[in-house]
């Protein structure tokens, strides 16, 4: 019992001596990992060491650029007035009782537009204005422009002299007004009761000459020639005519139409149908004034509309003064609205229909909101297409390009020192800092061109400091 007794001492012994020496071991490593010298406190708590971002020079070529919204507009619109000039007259107010257009549509030659108290409107291409009826006997570069438009639409044959509205040309008339869906008006009561009355006295001439000999019947027959010719004046004024009221001649078609001012069974609008030119849509940028110096005619433009995706070009045409006054066309008034063949504000543009024609500044607001600008017309490279028309469109001006490749650094990378000079700091093998001279040139897309004073201290692919 005794020596189990010693025997369960010397391992209690045992196992306390191992404890202690594991303790002892922890707290060793313990105090290792704590317990620093005075030369690792100061390097653990040293600042980290200072980094710089760099980045590449490159070969390349800058153009310079000056962006500026724009605004499409007609370069010629027409402002149509309907009444005046039927076939009916009267002065009451007129109603409008069919429609043939809307905002949109495109009018060619002979498009139907509308119906007036139930008389036809009509569009034939020509540029002298409608500023009378056309009627049998009459002669003029208008008459020559009403037979060049129905010979266009298959309906004149060149059977009259050109200018003069004979017999072939009533046969025109006659076909376009039957394929619109009307009777031609005519001359009226008047000239068809003189007819009459010419051919009843041809009639009794030949009557008479049947009963007569001698001189007697030579006196017939001198009277019936007289009256056979006073028959073919008569006719010849008699017949279907083209009032004033019913035909708009429009210099360029096709046309869009803009807008239509009232409906059926209302009064037509003043103007009554809006039309633009189609193919002359003009363009001008608004140019903040800052930026004037920097813009020249003959500048290379490009063009693009953020709402339809189109990309156009073209070039700096004129640059303007400073004005708060919103870019726009001509219009030009065409029917019984208009007075006279004046012109104001946009100028007059020398066509025109109706009981006159005027023309006057009108156009697509860009939303400038008053602020001055500077305008910058462009000529397009080719026509705009007209879904741009009144859009408010991206301009870009490249205003400078360099001759080829240059060295480049963007532009963070250039330095101005305190005595004035340019530098850029070069980082070369192992972090070393180079501080090369530099005179910069032009500038764009965030990168400047720079020429280094020394040759050879700067290439293309040097990493530069844009940051540190």
């Amino acid at each position: 019992m005794r020596t189990r007794s010693r025997l369960a001492r010397r391992r209690v012994v045992l196992l306390g001596v191992t404890a202690a020496a594991a303790l002892l071991s922890i707290g060793g490593l313990i105090g290792a990992t704590f317990v620093k010298s005075p030369a690792q406190l100061a390097a653990d708590t040293a600042p980290p060491a200072e980094t710089v971002t760099t980045a590449k020079t490159v070969d390349q070529v800058l153009t310079a650029t000056v962006a500026m919204r724009g605004v499409v507009y007609p370069s010629t619109q027409y402002d149509i007035s309907a009444g005046g000039g039927g076939s009916a007259g009267g002065g009451g107010p007129a109603y409008i009782t069919k429609l043939g257009v809307s905002a949109g549509n495109s009018v060619t030659n002979g498009r139907f537009l509308a119906e007036i108290d139930g008389e036809p409107m009509f569009v034939l291409k020509g540029a002298v204005p409608a500023w009378r009826t056309l009627s049998p006997g009459e002669s003029g570069p208008d008459v020559v422009q009403l037979q060049d438009a129905l010979n266009l639409l298959g309906y004149y044959d060149e059977g009259d002299k050109a200018g003069y509205y004979g017999a072939a040309t009533q046969d025109a008339v006659s076909a376009f007004y039957t394929h619109l869906g009307y009777t031609a008006p005519t001359t009226g009561a008047a000239t068809q009761q003189a007819v009459n009355q010419a051919q009843k006295a041809v009639t009794a001439d030949e009557q008479r000459i049947a009963t007569l000999k001698g001189q007697q019947l030579n006196a017939a027959q001198a009277q019936l020639s007289s009256d056979e010719s006073a028959l073919s004046a008569a006719e010849a004024v008699n017949g279907p005519e083209v009032p004033q009221g019913q035909v708009v001649f429009l210099p360029d078609v096709p046309a869009t139409v803009v807008a239509v001012n009232g409906g059926v069974g209302q009064q037509p609008g003043s103007p009554f149908v809006e039309l633009s030119a189609a193919s002359s849509l003009s363009l001008t940028g608004e140019l903040p004034p800052a930026y004037a110096s920097q813009v020249k005619p003959g500048l290379t433009v490009t063009i693009y509309d953020e709402v339809t995706g189109d990309h156009a070009t073209g070039k700096v045409s004129s640059v303007g003064a400073t004005t708060t006054t919103a870019p726009s066309g001509t219009t030009v008034d065409i029917g019984g609205g208009s007075s006279g063949g004046g012109s104001s504000g946009g100028g007059s543009s020398g066509s025109g229909s109706g009981a006159g024609s005027g023309s006057s500044s009108s156009g697509s607001g860009s939303g400038s909101g008053g602020s001055a600008f500077v305008p910058v017309n462009v000529t397009p490279a080719s026509p705009l297409p007209s879904a741009l028309n009144g859009e408010n469109v991206l301009v870009t001006v490249e205003t400078g390009q360099t001759e080829g490749p240059v060295l480049t650094v963007p532009v963070a990378a250039l330095v101005t020192t305190a005595s004035g000079q340019s530098e850029v700091t070069v980082v070369g093998l192992g972090g070393k800092q180079t501080n090369v001279p530099v005179t910069p040139g032009m500038s764009a897309n965030g990168y400047v061109q720079v020429t280094p004073r020394v040759n050879g201290a700067l290439a293309a692919g040097d990493n530069v400091v844009v940051s540190g």
